[in-house]
């Protein structure tokens, strides 16, 4: 009788042992990111046989388990994902739509005061320091021009960074989860059956951490195995941790632009697989990868088809006039043709190229309101003539509404133009040949027409509108200004101020369908995109922040340390311990007064 009751109390103090053990240890394990709250399992002992009955043989500890929701824990995951993914893009919108609309960095204002000094320049096209200050204000806006664009450079490389950092930290990461595989498969105990009994508490939780940290990195899904081990997905389903195995993610330039990085996926066989962007979804990396591939490069896309068509519409406006000493406008700008199929970066290259201010074409080069005597005798009026063909002649007049919308311009020498009426064609003569033309409506000019050619039809950079009779075998002769060019003829100038309101930037040059803005228009919409993006970043990243701290919440609700339970669960397992201590201590009595019988 002593020795069983001796035994129950020994049994008795082991279970009160072991969960004072556990509850010590969730105590000490309070603000550990990722710990689960463990608790104990106990259960009787199987009953001893006597002829009044069965009698208890004590207590077993028989697991410890974790106070787990496999659920919420993926709720969590997942909810990190998207998070960090809002929030690792909004840091860098927050910089581009700080740089577009920062008026020491944007480009809207000093616009504003380049076509400002134009403006102040036609009140006296002779003035030199008026003409310098005109030269400044341009100087002034390229370097506006160059150092947002230099900014979007940095962040461009800032994004490089970044993406090899979070590559760095996955594949940290991968590792970190497959040697917990390996251990954890090793410990799990399981049944016959091949139901998990016990399982080493501790690392499962630096598991679940270690893949939370990867869903901050990356999205990932995760594929629970017989043996215990996770097995591990990105992107389009690319394993990344297989077992006690993991793959590599790694970065190389982008052979199409190799100032980006593309993410490349090493299989341990290994071979590489390039993980398109588009695939790349939730945590940080992909948000940066989105902000890069749509923001950031529509950004750099858009500022570099300003400075495009800006300079191409300023240079060919400035050829067409004459300058200060009476010769033919030099470029201002530097000719950024060269970026048209790639825009990104022609902004960098924007630069004034011309250091004399007397070279400001401020004068008319060309006869406006041409007149032409047909062979019937009838007068017809050549008026609203402008080309964008390559030349160094063309028609203009101090209220053309035409303008320029190409951006190469070497000279071709210009010289006649001879439409057909009765074919409705047009042969241009230049210094390159003859060319046949179809002459068609051109609804963007009054009674106007312009010159196409081939199938499907191609602008060919000519219109203007006609007023009178239009006969069969009509020749216009291109004439340069016959009359002395005074200094104070501002013809050209006002032209050229009059395209600061005039639509003339593409935003795409693969669509011929694309509607042109203005200059400033243009910049506008561009700080109103980015303005945009970021406002819904910012509402989705505040609202996704709210997600995660819902499901962490009702996550913690369940499965983390609660002090004030633990501690009551010490007293109470406390009593257990000093009562099993005094059962013992009943049981030693006993068998003391047996021996002391004798």
């Amino acid at each position: 009788m002593g020795t069983s009751i001796f035994s129950i109390g020994v049994s008795g103090l082991n279970a009160a042992q072991g969960a004072l053990t556990v509850t010590s240890h969730n105590i000490s394990n309070v603000n550990t990111a990722g710990y689960t709250r463990q608790v104990t399992q106990q259960a009787a002992r199987y009953p001893q046989s006597a002829s009044y009955g069965f009698i208890g043989q004590g207590v077993d500890l028989t697991h410890v388990n974790r106070v787990y929701d496999d659920y919420l824990t993926q709720q969590v995951q997942s909810a990190q994902a998207t998070d960090s993914y809002y929030s690792g893009q909004l840091d860098f919108l927050k910089q581009v739509d700080s740089l577009m609309a920062d008026s020491t960095v944007g480009v809207s204002p000093s616009l504003q005061d380049f076509f400002g000094s134009l403006q102040t320049l036609s009140a006296d096209p002779s003035s030199l320091p008026s003409r310098q200050a005109a030269v400044n204000k341009a100087q002034a806006l390229a370097t506006k021009f160059r150092t947002l664009d230099g900014q979007l450079q940095e962040m461009a490389s800032g994004v490089n960074t970044r993406i090899k950092a979070s590559v760095d930290s996955i594949n940290g990461l991968a590792s970190q989860i497959a040697d917990l595989n390996h251990r954890i498969a090793a410990l799990t105990v399981k049944t016959a059956s091949g139901t998990t009994t016990n399982a080493p508490n501790d690392l499962l939780d630096q598991r679940d951490q270690a893949i939370l940290e990867l869903n901050k990195q990356v999205k990932a899904s995760v594929v629970p195995q017989s043996d215990g081990s996770y097995s591990v997905f990105i992107g389009n389903g690319q394993t990344l941790v297989l077992g006690s195995v993991a793959n590599q993610l790694d970065t190389q330039p982008d052979p199409t632009n190799p100032q980006q990085l593309q993410l490349v996926y090493k299989s341990t066989n290994g071979s590489n697989t390039v993980i398109p962007t588009s695939l790349v979804q939730g945590g940080a990396l992909g948000g940066i990868l989105d902000f890069r591939d749509n923001a950031l490069t529509n950004a750099r896309t858009r500022l570099g088809n300003l400075a495009i068509d800006f300079a191409a519409a300023m240079n060919y406006q400035q050829q067409l006039g004459l300058d200060l000493n009476g010769q033919q406008g030099q470029p201002l700008f530097t000719d950024l043709s060269s970026y048209a199929a790639n825009p990104q970066g022609a902004a960098s290259a924007l630069q004034v190229i011309m250091t004399d201010p007397s070279g400001l074409a401020a004068a008319s080069n060309l006869k406006a309101g041409a007149q032409v005597v047909t062979s019937s005798g009838s007068v017809l009026s050549i008026s609203k003539v402008y080309s964008t063909l390559p030349g160094d002649y063309g028609w203009s007049s101090a209220s053309a509404a035409g303008a320029p919308n190409v951006t190469t311009h070497p000279s071709s020498n210009l010289t006649s133009l001879t439409i057909d009426s009765t074919a409705m064609t047009a042969t241009v003569v230049n210094g390159a040949g003859t060319t046949t033309y179809n002459v068609v409506a051109d609804p963007n000019v009054d009674n106007g027409y312009k010159l196409v050619s081939g199938s499907p039809a191609v602008d060919a950079g000519i219109a203007f509108s006609l007023s009178g009779p239009l006969t069969s075998g009509l020749t216009l002769s291109v004439v340069p200004n016959a009359a002395p060019i005074g200094k104070g003829d501002n013809t050209n100038l006002l032209a050229m101020a009059k395209l600061q309101t005039r639509p003339l930037v593409d935003d795409d040059r693969t669509d011929t369908t694309s509607t042109l803005t203005s200059f400033a228009s243009h910049y506008a919409s561009m700080v109103s995109y980015v303005g945009s993006v970021t406002n819904e970043a910012t509402v989705s990243s505040t609202a996704q922040s709210n997600v995660l701290q819902e499901v962490q919440t009702a996550r913690d609700r369940i499965s983390a340390v609660n002090l004030d339970e633990e501690a009551a669960n010490l007293i109470k397992y406390q009593q257990a311990y000093q009562a099993s201590s005094k059962v013992i201590q009943i049981a030693q009595q006993i068998f003391s007064s047996l021996l002391q019988m004798n």
